[in-house]
This record gives structure tokens, C-alpha cells and sequence, in this order.
């Protein structure tokens, strides 16, 4: 089982400070509305890190290539979002991720407001607090644990292991992972390619 982390994803609500915003007002006085900094550039200004935050169009990406894919159709995936402000998403590997962008910020609105989506009697989604180093010792048992990141050694695929993929736009992890690190490029590569080509073996 392949098990991919996205971490430190710039995934979060607009801090309540800046809801009078008036690009922020605009959403309709809605009281769960996600930071996306096409929109909210000018409320983010005074926000610490605010380079790189508002970004949820990572991990929808990174989320349409990972529940899209053979891997996970044929039952040997796993995806966890951990969000900067130490949340976890969990995943039913079932969920249809919408390939519309605004569908998919309405559901993590929901998400945030509700912690959790049902259908039936399948819950697709959940939220819960829990900082990343613990979900990796969770989830990786005596599993490797691979920390995707540009100054790391030529990535080698492995078929049953932990992969944490930063779900920033740039920059580095805020914490340190005690981890060993790969690279498949020189330079910096966007969340969503580093994904991809984990899921397919590194080719």
C-alpha cells in the first residue's frame, strides 16, 4: 500500500480578522470561506507567511491526479491532507473529487463548517486536529517514510511506504522531518507533478 501525504498544505479558512475584508465580504457574508489569494491577495497582505498561502487549487490538483489514478482504483492508495494549521483531512479512496474548482471550494468550506461528509452512510470526508508528525508515525508503522523535497537523493520508488509531498507553493517545510529526502528533479517541481510521478513508479 502506497500511502502520500500531502503536508503543510495552504489549506484554510479566512482568520476571522480579515472576514470584513471587503474581497472577503463579497462571498455573500458566508461565515466559512475559504483563503484563496486570487481572490483575498489584498486582505492577505498583513498575514505572516502570506506568500504562500491561500492556495487550495494545490491540493485539488494534487487530489484529481491521486483518486483518478489506477493505483487508487484498484485499492492500493491512500491520501492524507495535513493543512498548515495542523489538520488532517482523511479520504475515502470512492470520492469523486470535482473537476470544477468553485464545486470543490464549496465542499472544503462544508468541510470546515461541518468537520465532516457524508453520502449515505459513507463518510467521504473528515477533519480532525493532529499535527503531521503524528500522522506519519500513525500511518507508516515499520513502512518507510519518504520526504519528497529538491535537495534530497534520486528518488527510488518503493512500493509500500509513507511519501510526503509538501502541498505549498514554494519554500520548505516549516518543522523539520527526521526523514530521509528524495528529489526527482534538480530544481523545484509543483506539488501535483512530484505526485504524479510517485504514483507511477518514478518513471
Amino acid at each position: 500500500m502506497l500511502t502520500i501525504i500531502i503536508a503543510e498544505a495552504e489549506l484554510e479558512c479566512v482568520p476571522p480578522a480579515l472576514m470584513r475584508h471587503p474581497s472577503v465580504a463579497a462571498k455573500g457574508g458566508k461565515r466559512t470561506v475559504l483563503l484563496d489569494s486570487s481572490f483575498h491577495h489584498r486582505a492577505m497582505q498583513s498575514l505572516p507567511d502570506a506568500y504562500r498561502r491561500g492556495r487550495p487549487d494545490i491540493v485539488h490538483l494534487c487530489l484529481l491526479n491521486a483518486l483518478e489514478s489506477p493505483r487508487n482504483k484498484e485499492g492500493g492508495l491512500r491520501v492524507f491532507v495535513h493543512t498548515r494549521n495542523d489538520e488532517v483531512i482523511r479520504i475515502d479512496p470512492t470520492w469523486r473529487v470535482p473537476k470544477a474548482y468553485h464545486r470543490f471550494v464549496g465542499l472544503m468550506e462544508q468541510l470546515f463548517a461541518e468537520r465532516v461528509i457524508r453520502v449515505g452512510g459513507t463518510v467521504l470526508l473528515s477533519l480532525e486536529k493532529k499535527r503531521l508528525a503524528d500522522l506519519v508515525r500513525e500511518e507508516a508503522g515499520t513502512a518507510p517514510v519518504q520526504v519528497m523535497h529538491a535537495e534530497g537523493a534520486p528518488y527510488r520508488h518503493q512500493e509500500d511506504a509513507v511519501v510526503v509531498i509538501g502541498g505549498f507553493p514554494h519554500g520548505d517545510f516549516s518543522i523539520p522531518l527526521p526523514y530521509p529526502r528524495y528529489s526527482i528533479y534538480k530544481d523545484e517541481l509543483v506539488a501535483w507533478s512530484v505526485l504524479n510521478h510517485v504514483l507511477y513508479g518514478g518513471t
